[in-house]
């Protein structure tokens, strides 16, 4: 197994390629050690354990905060680990760490399965499902770590165990959703399958800013009588290059309301979508695309177009219980003071929460009927200081009706209780108790900048 310490020529490239963001921290593992199979992972957790060197995992590198590099340590890279194998008659799948979420979704559609996989094209599973796993198709599938059965990994003693509803299952609830501080390396995610839909169809309505006011209040009363199987953004940004030349090509922010449906016909899908076209400001619309039939790789492809690669990123979400018409309002407001055009706002107005913090099943157990995201993207290091300040701000503005943070898109370094603010009461606190019992040692970094 490649072993790179922190003295050879060829260490800062590779540190620079631990991470996705352009954004790339100031910090620097003593030792980055890329495995290829299990006895690879136990002899590093051995070596580790041998010279004294803390822990940090990294499977696909899409931490906006760059969660797996830390000054000093280990950093173990999981990345050639991207394998997949599918039971068809248990519907049921064995997916390694660093499997990218494209992948995983063209490997189940050969067999005419699927998950609920990340949007993002280019993430890991490893990261994504420890944070809880916002995907496709979610109202209907669930969240994406309440779909893991079963994880194999090495402990902190070196040893290859498993963790399930009988064994081990402490470490199973730890892994669903209990973000980047997990006791071990996670070789495999034993996941539930369903029935890929055999029609998906989105629609795509873009609207002038001005008329959040006359959407949003609508939008709000609309969503708890829509199906589970219709997921909706609002995103408050550049529209997709497609639709940027329906509307003369001029580099503008728009309001974009992006409603998919998931089914088994045409007509189904389509029935889920109808009340989307009721909007009271519709004939403002500039605009308008219904029913249009697409696949999981049209909609990657959208993803991609929204979070380019190769950009500086700065990331928060949180959840609130406020009235969304003022939010947005405010938001737009604030992105028109933006130093980068492509920042943008991105939100889901959700039904009200079904996650029951008091579950015993897994660790995530954060949620609000309000999602909003802040991302803020720019090109040039010299625009850090002007598009790190906005976003702080931002941020710091919505404090106020913050209930709490998504664990997988928040600074965990912006507090020493950001981690804890990110799950439900008590939470936090079974987490560390946890981590205590499996890794008494703490071979394993925790949660990056808490307490």
């Amino acid at each position: 197994m490649p072993i790179v310490w922190r003295t050879d020529p060829d260490y800062e490239a590779t540190r620079r390629r631990m991470v996705w963001n352009e954004r790339i921290p100031n910090r620097f593992p003593d030792v980055i050690v890329s495995v290829t199979s299990d006895a690879d992972v136990v002899d590093a957790v051995k070596l580790a354990r041998s010279r004294g060197l803390r822990i940090a995992v990294r499977a696909g590198g899409h931490s906006w905060i760059g969660t797996s590099l830390r000054d000093g340590g280990m950093l173990i890279d999981l990345s050639r680990l991207n394998g997949v194998t599918v039971d068809v008659a248990a519907r049921t799948a064995v997916a390694q760490p660093a499997i990218k979420n494209t992948e995983l979704v063209a490997a189940l559609a050969q067999h005419e399965l699927a998950f609920p996989a990340g949007h993002c094209p280019t993430v890991a599973i490893g990261g994504y499902l420890l944070a809880g796993g916002q995907g496709w198709n979610q109202g209907g599938w669930g969240i994406a770590c309440s779909n893991v059965l079963a994880i194999d990994l090495v402990n902190a003693d070196g040893e290859l165990i498993t963790a399930d509803a009988q064994h081990n299952s402490d470490l199973l609830w730890a892994a669903r959703g209990g973000g980047p501080g997990f006791p071990g390396v996670i070789l495999r995610y034993h996941l539930r399958l369903y029935p890929a839909p055999k029609v998906i169809m989105q629609c795509l309505y873009v609207y002038p800013l001005e008329l959040i006011e006359g959407i949003v209040p609508w939008l709000a009363e609309l969503v708890p009588s829509l199906p589970s199987s219709v997921e909706q953004l609002l995103l408050l940004a550049l529209p997709p290059p497609r639709v940027a030349r329906q509307l003369g090509g001029r580099p503008q922010r728009y309001l974009t309301l992006w409603p998919l449906a998931y089914g088994d016909s045409a007509a189904e899908t389509a029935a889920a979508l109808a009340a989307l076209d009721t909007c009271p400001v519709l004939d403002q619309a500039l605009v308008r695309q219904v029913n249009t039939p697409v696949s999981f790789d049209d909609l990657f492809a959208i993803e991609a177009a929204v979070f380019p690669e190769g950009h500086r990123y700065d990331v928060g979400i949180i959840w609130s219980d406020a009235d969304p018409t003022p939010v947005l309002s405010g938001l737009r407001d604030r992105l028109a003071q933006a130093p980068s055009l492509k920042s943008e706002i991105l939100v889901a107005v959700t039904p009200p929460p079904t996650i029951d913090p008091s579950a015993p099943e897994m660790a995530y157990s954060m949620a609000a009927p309000l999602y909003v995201g802040c991302y803020s993207v720019w090109d040039n290091a010299a625009e850090d200081e002007a598009n790190e300040r906005w976003h702080r701000e931002t941020l710091k503005s919505l404090e106020p009706i913050t209930r709490g943070h998504y664990m997988g898109e928040t600074d965990l370094l912006a507090s020493p209780t950001r981690a804890a603010e990110s799950l439900a009461p008590g939470v936090w606190e079974r987490l560390q108790t946890i981590r205590r019992r499996y890794d008494p040692q703490g071979l394993f970094y925790g949660h990056i900048g808490q307490a």
